[in-house]
């Protein structure tokens, strides 16, 4: 049983090496870290959202996904990504399988994962003396099943309703791994494969 046990806790802590292509949780809502820093040479293309919305207004915005490193293979997987939003909702075409909402947070589903570009409706906030910060990430995946060859990029855009008067700057989530975050994690990672060979071959 204390075998087992180890065994569960190894399997437990792993998998956050690996791929999500069935979406990602909160965890991605500070970026897709785990694979690997930001990288600036991969663009988000948001189209659609206001610079100012209107009380309880639907807005029309798509999301794509470009990288000059990263190419697509096709039938593998290709992006994905992770939307926050402080306030409104968003909608999706539940039919095309292409979009989840998880942890009150959207993300592609494993079909959504096969593409880079996404559509989505805004629905703003029946108060439009406040403001919206909307949270992006974005990555573009080799198809390796792997965190590695993989570029992603996040952003904030704040929308302020058209009464809002404050601050337009929106505060920003987006985190990179540093070196000792990196060392840390292999050390981990190392750690536990070499519990879970030894529990295996007693």
């Amino acid at each position: 049983m204390k075998k087992l046990s180890l065994l569960l806790i190894t399997i437990l802590f792993v998998p956050w090496v690996s791929s999500a292509p069935q979406g990602i949780g909160d965890v991605g809502g500070g970026g897709c870290i785990c694979h690997g820093s930001l990288d600036a040479s991969t663009e988000l293309i948001i189209l659609g959202l206001p610079n100012e919305f209107e009380s309880n207004t639907s807005y029309n915005f798509s999301l794509e996904v470009r990288s000059s490193t990263v190419n697509i293979s096709p039938g593998e997987e290709a992006g994905g990504f992770r939307i926050d939003i402080s306030g409104g909702e968003i909608e999706f075409d539940e039919e095309l399988a292409l979009v989840q909402k998880i942890e009150e947070g959207w993300t592609h589903t494993t079909l959504g994962n096969k593409i880079r570009s996404w559509n989505f409706t805004y629905i703003s906030p029946s108060d439009n003396s406040t403001y919206t910060d909307i949270t992006i990430n974005g990555n573009a995946v080799n198809g390796n099943d792997q965190s590695t060859g993989d570029a992603w990029n996040g952003t904030v855009i704040r929308i302020p309703g058209t009464s809002y008067t404050g601050d337009l700057e929106p505060s920003t989530k987006t985190e990179s791994l540093g070196t000792l975050d990196y060392a840390v994690g292999s050390i981990a990672i190392l750690g536990l494969l070499a519990i879970a060979a030894m529990i295996i071959k007693e």
